[in-house]
């Protein structure tokens, strides 16, 4: 999970200057830090503060972000490191239940990791809300599920709040990080080795056979992780899988997850079960915290697709693609959209 760690730019406490004006404040908030201020914080109307935030386009990488990621990356770790080790009973019990009596969709290690994911993500302070809950499919049916990527808490976020079972398919590297690899690879997460054009097709074979045999799928259609949040394209192979296996596809938009959202507008910074962090000078000019925490991330559902159709995956995607772009912000949309 280090390697997923290192991808989130957050900012620390930086020196003093002088406050944007409210302009500006309302122009290059976030999305989520715009709807928790209010019109008369920034001297100007709720119309004045939608259009400057229509206007706004992402902010220049700060300096400080670099330092900031391995203050954020080293703290979350030590944390995952503490909880995945204290549940590591569990992830070896569940794994030999599973054998025994579950071993083609291994639930009872979902299970464990969904509790571990909620868990870490709740000593942190974060907060994740699900919309869209009616568009989920009947629990027992396989569908892939295709959300956007913009940082590791995108995985966090769907294996704890996404109540519905399922496997991701995730670089190679990842199943080879002590602990927590070795805990996907007793779920049965796929491995994908990106340049091996025969680890590819073993890939594409495992992950039919997975979903025919009842699991659903997470699969990042984007193929990486969009560094500033931007929807960017998508790739074929989720949709490819899904065809030949018969099942639906299932949009999701994961908003507030980025780097750019993880941001306060507040002075006060917000409490999470470790204690009330110190207060710095966020890189906008507001107060915030040294160590950004997730607090409004939404995992937005769209109604199912149904099952593309095989020589004909190319509208799947298109489809996919629409429904994720219009659940996200105007910032976290590519020009074109």
């Amino acid at each position: 999970m280090s390697l997923l760690i290192a991808c989130l730019p957050l900012g620390l406490a930086t020196a003093p200057r002088a406050p944007p004006s409210p302009l500006a404040m309302a122009t290059m908030a976030p999305p989520l830090a715009r709807v928790a201020m209010s019109a008369s914080a920034v001297n100007l109307d709720a119309a004045a503060v939608d259009a400057a935030a229509a206007a706004a386009v992402l902010p220049p990488t700060p300096k400080t972000n670099a330092v900031s990621r391995k203050v954020f990356g080293i703290t979350f770790a030590l944390l995952t490191a503490f909880v995945v080790t204290g549940i590591y009973p569990l992830v070896i019990s569940a794994t030999i239940y599973s054998k025994l009596f579950d071993n083609e969709r291994r639930r009872a290690n979902d299970y464990v990791v969904q509790w571990w994911a909620r868990t870490t993500l709740t000593l942190f302070g974060a907060k994740v809300a699900l919309e869209g809950q009616e568009n989920l499919p009947p629990p027992g049916e396989a569908v892939m599920y295709v959300p956007n990527h913009c940082s590791f808490l995108d995985i966090f976020s769907l294996s704890g709040f996404l109540p519905r079972r399922f496997k991701y398919i995730s670089k190679i590297e990842i199943l080879r990080i002590p602990l927590v690899g070795w805990a996907m690879g007793f779920a049965k997460h796929i491995a994908l080795a990106r340049t091996d054009r025969k680890s590819q097709l073993k890939t594409l074979k495992e992950a039919v056979e997975t979903l025919k045999a009842g699991n659903s799928l997470v699969t990042f259609p984007e193929g990486t992780r969009s560094k500033d949040g931007v929807l960017g394209s998508f790739k074929k192979g989720p949709f490819t899988m899904a065809a030949r296996a018969g099942v639906r596809i299932v949009p999701i938009s994961v908003v507030g997850a980025a780097a750019r959202d993880l941001a306060y507008s507040s002075a006060t910074p917000p409490r999470s079960r470790l204690g009330t962090f110190p207060v710095g000078t966020h890189v906008f000019g507001t107060g915030a915290l040294p160590i950004a925490i997730p607090r409004g991330v939404r995992i937005i559902v769209h109604p199912p697709l149904d099952a593309p159709v095989a020589k004909q995956e190319d509208e799947s995607m298109a489809a996919a693609r629409a429904a994720v772009l219009s659940g996200l912000p105007a910032a976290m949309r590519p020009a074109e959209a």
